[in-house]
């Protein structure tokens, strides 16, 4: 019995060891892509997406029921930016306390939705084409928000510094794209090489400003708008 017992913990601790050396060549094995993203003034641009699709390896199949949120919230959309994979569908709860009518014209989803806080949340809606999805509320003319629809998992947007990182990628060669609200044409592009003894960095300059996005409003039970 004493045998017994001093061996059952050298072996939990081998065990351990031995998951924990796995988890770190798993863990090793990926890689690290950064960017670094301005705009034409060299200034940091917050709000824009990366994304890397892989040039020379499967990507990794979509997960069934991916769900996103954009919530309508201080007469804004909340955030103001989202990005998602093809095949996710989105949310979109109304905490105000007036009524929206969400439309959209974009060929990557047209739709049209009318939200009350007050009654049931509408169905989510299944974004299944790449591309850009501009939302506008046609009760609120100021409500401005975006949704970027990408066919790859690596993704991400940028933060106030203008840095975005993408993490756990297979080594490999990959298209990198760079996109941002209200830029006219097709993203920015450029291919890299992924290694896995390192980040590898990338940088996106934009020919253009980006607008800031709309100001939330807190706006009264009472006040009154054209259509409600």
């Amino acid at each position: 019995m004493q045998i017994l017992a001093k061996l059952l913990p050298r072996k939990s601790c081998l065990s351990l060891s031995v998951l924990g050396l796995l988890s770190y060549s798993l863990t090793a094995q990926a890689g690290l892509l950064v960017g670094h993203l301005t705009d034409k003034n060299g200034q940091a641009m917050s709000n824009a997406v990366l994304f890397a699709t892989p040039l020379d390896t499967p990507s990794p199949a979509k997960k069934p029921g991916e769900t996103s949120v954009v919530a309508q919230e201080n007469y804004a959309f909340s955030p103001f930016l989202t990005v998602i994979r093809s095949g996710t569908q989105v949310r979109f709860p109304n905490k105000d306390n007036h009524e929206h009518h969400l439309k959209s014209f974009s060929p990557a989803k047209t739709f049209e939705l009318r939200v009350n806080s007050k009654k049931e949340e509408p169905a989510p809606i299944v974004f299944d084409k790449a591309g850009e999805v501009a939302l506008v509320c046609h009760f609120h003319d100021w409500m401005r928000g975006f949704i970027y629809v990408v066919d790859t998992p690596y993704f991400s947007k940028t933060d106030a510094s203008g840095s975005v990182a993408l993490n756990n990628l297979p080594a490999g060669k990959y298209e990198v794209k760079a996109w941002a609200p209200n830029m006219f044409g097709e993203p920015m592009a450029q291919t890299v090489q992924v290694t896995n003894d390192g980040p590898t960095n990338v940088k996106f300059q934009f020919n253009f400003a980006p607008k800031a996005p709309p100001a939330p409003r807190n706006l009264s039970k009472t006040a009154t708008f054209g259509y409600d």
